[in-house]
């Protein structure tokens, strides 16, 4: 009986989508796919993954079927994305981004007339889980799904507190402590209610970034990075300090600054701004903010 021609084009193709699909469902179970996008593409990573696994299933009924010209070149297309996401992954720096600082109002839903540029889901001290969805000042909320527990933690800011009950608020005092968990929340309810908390004192944690283009030589931001889409987008965000000493600060050093909230401008708009106390060491925060 004559032995069936193996057909290795077809061993190739079938190769190149059972390493890609593993390769997405790795990223994935890890968590790491969250280097390049946001939670909101999983549901597309998965998908791929499913088209790529019924690709391969179907050519394994052409794997034996003779073919006298043998094609890859175009195997090699994918292996280029397949070669890249398989070197190591890593959070991106200050130095990667190009973007400058714009304020937390640019990733706000609804800007409002006047001074302001924002308007915060958190205006009543409620939360709207970031959806195009009206904001329900009712008293109802609805609680964001959880995300899995990856080994990897990335911050994908739900809301931390109840509507009256803010963590690291102590309204005696008046004094606010940000946790990194807490970090976009607290600057959206900021930014609605600067009014409010002005006067109060500030303690948060962010990397120094400096604009040479836009801040003055006694400005920066204690910022994280925020990705609204994927890597690409990634964009420093945090409340304008003013500190006199800033040239002992190295830019992208993590500190964790405390200072006195107040109403300043940027850009010809009202924004809370801190009058920095304090300045002490602070360790890196390995996450992405996802604001929406």
């Amino acid at each position: 009986m004559q032995a069936k021609a193996f057909n290795f084009q077809v061993f190739l193709e079938i190769s190149c989508n059972i390493v890609f699909a593993l390769i997405i469902i790795y990223l994935l179970k890890s968590g790491n796919y969250l280097y390049y996008v946001t939670p909101r593409m999983e549901p597309y990573l998965i998908f791929s993954t499913i088209v790529s696994a019924i690709w391969a299933l179907a050519g394994i009924k052409r794997l034996f079927k003779p073919q006298h010209l043998i094609r890859s070149a175009h195997c090699f297309v994918l292996m280029i994305p397949v070669v890249l996401l398989l070197l190591p992954h890593s959070a991106l720096g200050i130095n990667d981004v190009s973007t400058g600082y714009a304020g937390a109002g640019a990733y706000m839903k609804n800007p409002t007339s006047g001074n302001s540029s924002i308007q915060s889901e958190y205006s009543s001290g409620q939360y709207s889980d970031f959806t195009n969805d009206p904001v329900d000042y009712s008293g109802n909320t609805t609680s964001p799904s959880a995300q899995e527990d990856y080994n990897y933690s990335y911050d994908i800011s739900p809301s931390p507190y109840e509507p009256d009950v803010k963590s690291g608020l102590d309204e005696e005092n008046k004094k606010i402590n940000i946790i990194n968990d807490e970090f976009y929340p607290w600057i959206t309810e900021i930014y609605a209610n600067m009014d409010g908390y002005e006067g109060y004192e500030i303690t948060m944690t962010g990397f120094v970034f400096k604009d040479q283009e836009y801040l003055n030589e006694n400005e920066f931001v204690p910022a994280r990075l925020a990705m609204v889409c994927c890597a690409a987008d990634l964009a420093p965000i945090g409340i304008l300090c003013l500190y006199d000493n800033l040239s002992e600060l190295e830019s992208g050093q993590w500190v964790t600054v405390t200072g006195i909230l107040h109403k300043g401008q940027y850009n010809g708009q009202d924004e809370p701004q801190i009058t920095v106390t304090g300045i002490s060491p602070a360790e890196e925060v390995l996450v992405y903010i996802f604001p929406y």
